[in-house]
């Protein structure tokens, strides 16, 4: 019978450790190419302002009501794709969370809010974003 080759040569050993060592090296370069070209991911969308406006309306047969409209911008560095963006707001004044959509085109999008007295809101809310997600999509 044949003797059994050897599976952990000299060869073989110096060869898995290059590789290894080659393939960590790729990986980083990877990661640093990557992170420097400028992937897009959702910190790279920044709440550039957020205004709200009150408005209060007087009735004679029935309570005040207040409207608040809130306008904000979105941005993005990167104005050569277009994006579909989902938010999450939430309403640090009563604690409620809820979702609204900006498109981003060319850097820079517009999105809204909007509640009334009539929906709820008895205060003036007080809203924090956070981008949650978004799809890019071409022109």
């Amino acid at each position: 019978m044949a003797e059994k080759e050897k599976i952990f040569t000299k060869g073989n050993l110096i060869t898995m450790a290059i590789s290894i060592v080659a393939s960590v090296v790729i990986i980083v370069l990877i990661a640093i190419l990557g992170s420097s070209t400028g992937l897009v991911n959702n910190s790279s969308f920044k709440i550039e302002s957020f205004n709200m406006d009150t408005e209060k309306s007087t009735y004679t047969y029935s309570d005040d009501s207040y409207s608040y409209t809130g306008t904000g911008v979105l941005t993005c560095w990167d104005k050569s794709n277009d994006y579909y963006v989902l938010l999450e707001k939430t309403n640090i004044v009563d604690n409620t969370t809820d979702y609204t959509t900006c498109i981003v085109m060319d850097g820079k999008g517009d999105f809204g809010t909007y509640d009334s007295s009539y929906s709820g809101a008895t205060q003036k809310p007080e809203y924090e974003f956070k981008v949650l997600g978004f799809i890019p999509f071409n022109k």
